[in-house]
């Protein structure tokens, strides 16, 4: 029988600037699951990583400029927050207003309808970003005020890809053990949300089976998984989203392929790609003309002359 176990640690204490996250979380290991093994994978929240490594700011010391204030007034986003998105260096891609079709979702989901009106009425409006390595963030560029005091918020880590890296060096060279470390952050999917994987290391993060026979010998279109991604998602059921305090999952019993060169990064789209992804675009719109009656697919035609 195969099984794969996913064990969440609750006893990592408050993470504080300074903190050694490898130590802690071999401590931690040792206390509650009698120490790491070869090959666990170990998916730590981005948050954690942020706070130990001093990726904070105080929203008072944040001064809006002229076009965060532009958009604020336009848009109803906070300023404060916008002013951060751009001094992280990140490109608005789109702002999606919550008022309307988004707010009547999430109030069907709440837990508490009042609480949700009132985060609804502040906020008005969420960012998707494009960071300057070419990574898409669903959610304000990251930046996270839930579980801080009133104030604070953290930021993610400038590189997490070099920070899983880092962690995944040091937790080795204190148990003489191979693992894998990965870093999460959750992102937004329609009607919902989900943990990605924003950094990893000695992980293959993406599988490259496509092409591969099938059970019946034949090739199979498909085979191309997100590992990293995969392995986030499940940690997500022992992380939470709100107070479950468990920041620390680790994966026991997965089968993978130990990569020491390729990580997050060799899953996205890099900026010398945008040029390719628009022609993959304009094809899509035009293909997809040819299923539609006259008025789509003189639309879709038109626009992608655009693109």
């Amino acid at each position: 029988m195969k099984r794969i176990e996913i064990l969440g640690l609750q006893t990592i204490p408050e993470i504080r600037e300074g903190d050694n996250l490898a130590e802690i979380v071999v401590k931690c290991s040792k206390e509650e699951i009698g120490g790491l093994q070869d090959k666990d994978i170990v998916v730590l929240t981005s948050k954690i990583v942020s706070k130990a490594s001093g990726r904070m700011r105080k929203l008072d010391d944040v001064k809006p400029g002229k076009k965060a204030r532009a958009i604020s007034r336009r848009t109803g986003k906070d300023a404060k927050w916008l002013q951060m998105i751009f001094d992280e260096g990140h490109e608005i891609v789109t702002i999606l207003p919550i008022k309307g079709v988004i707010e009547r979702y999430i109030l069907s989901t709440s837990h508490d309808a009042q609480c949700t009106q009132d985060l609804c009425d502040h906020e008005q409006a969420v960012c998707i970003t494009r960071s300057k390595d070419g990574r898409i963030h669903t959610c304000d560029a990251g930046i996270d005020g839930s579980n801080h005091p009133a104030g604070m918020v953290s930021l993610l880590p400038e590189d997490p890809d070099a920070e899983a890296k880092r962690i995944r060096e040091q937790i080795q060279n204190l148990v003489d053990r191979q693992v894998a470390v990965i870093l999460a952050d959750t992102e937004m999917i329609p009607f919902g949300t989900m943990d990605f994987a924003v950094g990893s290391s000695g992980i293959g993060p993406i599988s490259k089976n496509f092409g591969r026979k099938d059970l019946f010998g034949k090739p199979k279109f498909g085979g191309i998984d997100l590992l990293a991604y995969e392995m986030t998602s499940a940690s997500a059921l022992l992380f939470g989203q709100t107070g479950a305090g468990i920041p620390v999952v680790v994966i026991r019993g997965c089968e993978y392929e130990i990569n020491e060169t390729e990580n997050v990064a060799n899953t996205l789209l890099p900026r010398a790609g945008d040029a390719e992804l628009g022609k993959a675009v304009k094809a899509t719109m035009r293909a997809t003309s040819y299923a539609k009656g006259l008025k789509g697919r003189l639309l879709l035609q038109i626009a992608s002359w655009f693109m």
